[in-house]
């Protein structure tokens, strides 16, 4: 690149510290906490079976009432045209995905969760396609506000490579920025050591604005705690069990 090249680099890339943040880079909290915004990835963590999947439903629920559920307050902006959010399964097929789809009907309270939200079963492809198909619908879906892969893992060819984790990375932050969208990504934690497994685990707890812990406790209950957030101070965990009465996982 030549020295003009650079200069317009720095113009693009400077950042006015008296500027106050708009409203609208909020796109998720709780309890008044600021967890994720615009240009950022968030991410959850958790063992296998630890229930991730069903506060991903709730955030998604949340996003389509407008209304807060499990805790999470996911915020879209008709005026700015940003109402969608989408996700990306690399793990459960569409018939797995009824289930899901059952949750969120029922946490939203809203009969065609279709109209805000866009689902993409992905479980048999590569990771290069995988990235290549979450590229295309950004680039086509201008009004999407939010994003989730459930999991990263199956971006990568392999997750202890640490160049190849820093790219990945490096290909969600650009996405937020460019997009000015909120991701979210779905990791597992490892057994021994309860940290994000692997080098894509370190590197998305390292660049990640907050970093969400799903747990299951001793009383058959599941816990979503703040194991890192960048933007705001800790939360009270939020506590879910589901309900025979209810047929439905309910907040405690």
């Amino acid at each position: 690149m030549s020295k003009k090249d650079y200069t317009e680099i720095l113009q693009l890339c400077r950042i006015d510290g008296d500027t106050i943040p708009k409203d609208e880079n909020i796109y998720l909290t709780i309890d008044n906490n600021v967890i994720g915004t615009a240009g950022n990835f968030i991410s959850f963590v958790g063992l296998p079976k630890s229930s991730k999947s069903t506060f991903i439903c709730g955030v998604i629920a949340s996003a389509i009432a407008r209304t807060q559920i499990y805790g999470f307050n996911v915020l879209t902006y008709p005026h700015l045209k940003k109402t969608r959010i989408a996700l990306f399964d690399t793990e459960q097929s569409g018939y797995d995905f009824n289930n899901k789809a059952k949750l969120i009907k029922k946490l939203s309270n809203q009969k065609d969760i279709y109209k805000k939200l866009d689902v993409f079963s992905v479980l048999e492809y590569e990771a290069y396609d995988i990235l290549s198909m979450v590229n295309t619908y950004l680039k086509n879906t201008p009004d999407c506000a939010v994003i989730i892969i459930d999991g990263i893992l199956d971006c990568i060819s392999n997750f202890n490579d640490e160049r190849e984790s820093k790219r990945l990375i490096k290909i969600l932050r650009k996405w937020a920025k460019v997009h000015d969208i909120l991701i979210i990504i779905v990791l597992h934690l490892g057994k021994k050591d309860n940290m994000a497994i692997g080098h894509i685990g370190s590197a998305s707890s390292r660049y990640c604005q907050s970093e969400l812990e799903i747990a299951k406790t001793k009383n058959n209950t599941y816990t979503c705690s703040g194991k890192m957030l960048r933007s705001s101070g800790f939360f009270t965990p939020i506590e879910i069990m589901y309900s025979e009465n209810d047929k439905t996982f309910i907040q405690l």
